[in-house]
C-alpha cells in the first residue's frame, strides 16, 4: 500500500497513484534515485519490483553518479593519533542526524570481530572508505567499507607481502567512471617503496616496476585520486602521479620551497569540480594565503584565490585565547580541513575550517561564515605538539553513496 506523508501525516495515497507510479518502471526509479542511501535500504524490503529496482548495479551506479555530480559533502571523519592510539570520530555536515552516523567509527571496529583490533589508518574516495586494523605485532588487516549501507569487504594483500612490509592503501574510487574500485598498496622493501593495484572487479592485484626512495617524506597515506591517476604531495620532494591503468608515474609539476626554507609548509590537498587544490603558508601561523589549482594538463600551479581568514580571530577569540598564547605564539588555532571549489557562475570557493570550538564554512567571495558542527570537548588532543585544531590530513570527506563494495 502506498502512503503519502504531508506534514508529517501519512495517509493512503489514491489508487490512481499507485498505478501510474509502480505501473511505470521509469518514473518510479527517478523517484527513487532522489533519496538517501537509508531510505532505499529500508525501501528494499516494500515489494519484490522495489527490491529488484533498488539493489540492480544499474540503479546504484546512477544512484552514485548523481550524488557525486552534486558536490556535497555530507560529513567528516576524523582520524587522529594520541598516545600510541587512533581515535575516529565522526562530524555531520549539511544537517545530517548526528544519530544517524554518530554509531559509525563504532561500527568500524565491529567489521573486524576482535577485541583488540585498533583502527591503524582510513582513506576514503567519494563515499568509500579503505580501513587498516592492526590485530597485533605484524598481523594487519584491510577493509573496503561503505559506512551508507554497512557493507564491508576484506581485502587480502598481494602476494609475497609476507616478506615485505605493507605501509599503506590508498582507495580510488570514480562513479563517473566506473562502478568498481582500486587499491594502491604501498610497500617497503630494501629501503624503497613499491608500488601494487588492486582491482575490485578482477579480485587481482598487479604489481608496478616503479619503485620511490624512503628517504623522501611524502604523505603517502593522503593520496589524492583523480583523472585515474593517485597524486601525492612531499613537504621536502617532488610531487607524484601515479597512473593506475599503466602502473608508471607521470609528470607532476611541484612547488618551489622558499629560499630559506628547508620544506614546504602545507596546509591542504585535495580535489573539488575535477581539480587539484593546494594551500601553502610562509609564516607559520598566517591566516593569509594563496589556494594554487593544478592546471587540467598538468603544466603548472596557479593561483586560484587569495584568502584571508584573519577575520576569524574576532568571531571566535578562543583562537587567541592565553592559554595558546602563553606556550607558543605560533599554535595553530584554525586549519583548513576541506576546501570546496564552486566552478558555476558563483567563481568561489568554500572552506571548512577546524577551529577549537567549532568546524566552520567560509565561502572567500561573499566572505560569509556559518558554523556546520560543533567539536566536542575532548576530541582535539589540545596541547598536543604544535596544534590545537584538526589538521587536513586528519579529515576524511564521507558523502552517502549506494555504492557495491
Amino acid at each position: 500500500m502506498w502512503r503519502t506523508y504531508v506534514n508529517g501525516i501519512s495517509g493512503d495515497a489514491p489508487a490512481e497513484f499507485q498505478t501510474s507510479v509502480t505501473g511505470n518502471t521509469d518514473l518510479l526509479t527517478e523517484i527513487l534515485l532522489r533519496l538517501p542511501p537509508k531510505s532505499l535500504l529500508r525501501f528494499q524490503t516494500v515489494c519484490k519490483d522495489w527490491f529488484s529496482i533498488i539493489s540492480s548495479q544499474r540503479f546504484r551506479l546512477l544512484h552514485c553518479r548523481r550524488k557525486h555530480s552534486s558536490g556535497k559533502v555530507d560529513g567528516l571523519f576524523f582520524c587522529w593519533w594520541v598516545y600510541g592510539n587512533n581515535h575516529v570520530d565522526f562530524i555531520p555536515i549539511n544537517g545530517m542526524p548526528k544519530k544517524q552516523m554518530g554509531m559509525i567509527p563504532l561500527a568500524f571496529k565491529n567489521i573486524v570481530k576482535c577485541t583488540s583490533s585498533k583502527i591503524e589508518s582510513l582513506h576514503s574516495c567519494n563515499g568509500l572508505f579503505c580501513i587498516n586494523f592492526n590485530l597485533g605485532v605484524e598481523n594487519q588487516v584491510y577493509y573496503v567499507y561503505n559506512p551508507s549501507t554497512n557493507q564491508h569487504r576484506s581485502i587480502q594483500l598481494p602476494a609475497g607481502t609476507e616478506l615485505r612490509q605493507v605501509i599503506l592503501m590508498n582507495l580510488a574510487f570514480d562513479p563517473m567512471v566506473s562502478d568498481s574500485y582500486r587499491l594502491v598498496c604501498v610497500i617497503k622493501s630494501n629501503g624503497v617503496y613499491e608500488f601494487s593495484v588492486y582491482s575490485s572487479e578482477t579480485g587481482i592485484w598487479k604489481d608496478s616496476k616503479e619503485i620511490l626512495d624512503i628517504k623522501q617524506e611524502y604523505f603517502l597515506a593522503q593520496g589524492v585520486f583523480l583523472n585515474g591517476c593517485m597524486h601525492w604531495v612531499s613537504e621536502n620532494g617532488s610531487f607524484l602521479r601515479f597512473e593506475l591503468d599503466s602502473l608508471c608515474f607521470k609528470m607532476m609539476p611541484s612547488t618551489v620551497i622558499p629560499n630559506g626554507m628547508l620544506k614546504r609548509n602545507i596546509r591542504y590537498f585535495g580535489q573539488s569540480s575535477g581539480h587539484l587544490h593546494l594551500i601553502e603558508v610562509q609564516g607559520f601561523s598566517s591566516m593569509s594565503f594563496e589556494v594554487l589549482e593544478l592546471e587540467s594538463d598538468y603544466s603548472k600551479w596557479f593561483v586560484k584565490y587569495l584568502v584571508d581568514l584573519s577575520s576569524l580571530r574576532t568571531m571566535y577569540p578562543q583562537m587567541l585565547s592565553e592559554e595558546f598564547d602563553l606556550v607558543d605564539v605560533n599554535r595553530r588555532t584554525c586549519n583548513v580541513v576541506v576546501c570546496i571549489v564552486v566552478d558555476d557562475k558563483e567563481q568561489t570557493t568554500r572552506f571548512l575550517v577546524s577551529t577549537p570550538d567549532v568546524i566552520i564554512e567560509y565561502d572567500s567571495r561573499c566572505m560569509i561564515i556559518k558554523e556546520v558542527a560543533i567539536v566536542e570537548k575532548g576530541k582535539i588532543p589540545v596541547m598536543w605538539e604544535d596544534v590545537s585544531v584538526f589538521e587536513w590530513y586528519d579529515a576524511h570527506r564521507y558523502v552517502e553513496t549506494m555504492a557495491c563494495v
